[in-house]
């Protein structure tokens, strides 16, 4: 008869249960050194993670040179177009006229609402006529009269009240109306070159409210887009590298202004390095002033490198900070997949470190083949590893449920309460009973 082991159940957690179908039975391998430790950690190659190999392309955007600034000509749509002074292509200067509203209409409204005020003021006199007459009447009439004459007074005062704010609310109306018929004439603001004009036809049609475009003489600016998830790799005063797509050159320039309003049309503007997720999410404009745009012609489109303020010349493997963990004793170690794909402790050799980018060097240890998993507090040496994301998830989720009671043969032990197997009937490489049950 085989010698038998005695177990204190305490809880369920970190026991692995195996089924053995024939008895029904929970048994439990117990295994010094956690070689088959429950749980399945995700790791990847080295190379996905070396940032010397992943952050120049992860960090270069499309843009397109410009002017330094594109003003947006709009319109009064309570009011009508009566004359457009301009045509696409056609270069103004500031002051010079753009467009004229009708005004016949403004006029002859005016003209009303004064001719309004006059009535209103009539009113007033003729009730103050009024107030002035019952308050003489008033006076020689009888007691129970005066009550009467009082209240018509009141009325009347009520009256003449409400009118003098209706003439002082028409006055601002026409005062607004004598500054619009003044400026009736919309002129540029900014000297430049006509674009994007509109007829009123088209305007009409389409319910849009910009009429035109003006872009700026002068300087030229570089206008690009970046991926909403990737706002944190770029902010204002960055300094860029602007590459030309058709030879070497290079041009400098600074991040002046990052938009806070999504494109509407990002057809012409993309990220270089993002997946299908990063293409259906929303894109936000930045702005580039350049040191010098000699050689750069107005809608040329270029390639542009945020300078990332490396000053540490970089070979070999560096990773992110966060992936390597120092022990008390000064050791420092990554979690790795190990042989048969297990989860391991892996010694690195630490050099170099950027403080700026937050990663180091890592001198020996690992290859670029290497698979390696984000720290984590779960893991366990002998952990199973996997290369898929989705499986890891999976085994995640579908780990058992802790529960301090345990069903053995279809009874509930509790905490503290002992059982008995055969150790030497339980063959603890197959996870079963020796038999094959």
């Amino acid at each position: 008869m085989g010698k038998s082991r005695k177990i204190i159940i305490g809880t369920v957690s970190g026991i692995t249960a195996a089924v053995v179908a024939t008895g029904g039975f929970f048994l439990w391998k117990y295994n010094i050194g956690g070689g088959n430790s429950d749980g399945m950690a995700y790791v990847c190659a080295v190379s996905d993670v070396n940032t010397v190999s992943s952050a120049d392309a992860n960090m270069q955007f499309s843009g397109v040179v410009e002017p330094q600034e594109i003003k947006d000509i709009k319109i009064d749509s309570t009011k009508v177009i009566h004359e457009i002074s301009v045509e696409e292509g056609d270069h103004v200067k500031a002051g010079d006229p753009l467009f004229t509203y009708d005004i016949e209409s403004m006029e002859l409204e005016l003209q009303q609402g004064e001719v309004e005020i006059e009535r209103m003021q009539n009113e007033i006199s003729s009730s103050e006529q009024q107030i002035s007459q019952l308050e003489n009447e008033k006076y020689n009439a009888d007691a129970d009269d005066q009550l009467t004459y009082t209240t018509q007074i009141q009325s009347l005062e009520t009256d003449i009240a409400k009118t003098k704010y209706d003439i002082k609310t028409k006055e601002i109306e026409l005062e607004k109306l004598k500054k619009t018929i003044k400026n009736a004439t919309v002129k540029a603001e900014i000297s430049g070159t006509i674009q994007s004009l509109k007829t009123v036809e088209q305007l009409q049609s389409e319910g849009g409210e910009i009429l035109m475009k003006i872009m700026s003489d002068g300087e030229f600016r570089v206008k690009c887009t970046i991926n909403e998830q990737n706002m944190p790799m770029i902010y204002t005063q960055q300094t860029v590298q602007i590459h030309s797509r058709i030879n070497d050159t290079v041009w400098s320039g600074t991040i002046t202004e990052i938009g806070t309003e999504a494109e509407s049309n990002q057809n012409n503007m993309y990220y270089y390095g993002g997946d299908d997720e990063m293409a259906t999410s929303s894109k936000y404009p930045f702005y580039i002033e350049l040191d010098s745009s000699d050689g750069l012609m107005l809608g040329q489109h270029i390639l542009v490198t945020p300078d990332r303020g490396v000053t540490i010349e970089k070979s070999g493997i560096w990773l992110y900070s966060d992936y390597v963990i120092t022990d008390e004793d000064g050791d420092s170690y990554v979690w790795a997949a190990g042989l048969g794909g297990r989860l391991e402790k892996r010694k690195v050799e630490l050099g170099q470190s950027d403080e700026m980018m937050g990663d180091c060097e890592i001198v020996s240890g690992l290859e670029a083949d290497d698979k390696i998993a984000f720290p984590s507090a779960a893991y366990k040496e002998g952990m199973r590893t996997t290369e898929n994301a989705e499986e890891a998830l999976i085994e995640e989720a579908e780990e058992p449920i802790e529960d301090e009671n345990m069903l053995i043969d279809g009874e509930i032990l509790s905490d503290g309460e002992e059982i008995s197997f055969n150790e030497e009937s339980y063959d603890s490489e197959k996870g079963g009973a020796a038999d094959g049950t």
